[in-house]
């Protein structure tokens, strides 16, 4: 956990210093609106139903 911690600050101060920080906070908020809209529940399958008798 550590490590990745370290990954995260070595990249962000990178975006900064390439002055690419702001089209990358655009992509990750776009990428989270996504994982948001996939993991609705329309989107899952439906459950199967016994059968009535």
């Amino acid at each position: 956990m550590n490590n990745l911690i370290k990954i995260a600050i070595f990249l962000a101060l990178a975006a900064v210093a390439s002055g690419n920080l702001p089209t990358i906070l655009f992509h990750v908020k776009k990428a989270q609106l996504q994982l948001i809209q996939e993991s609705k529940a329309s989107k899952w399958p439906r459950a199967m139903m016994l059968p009535s008798r």
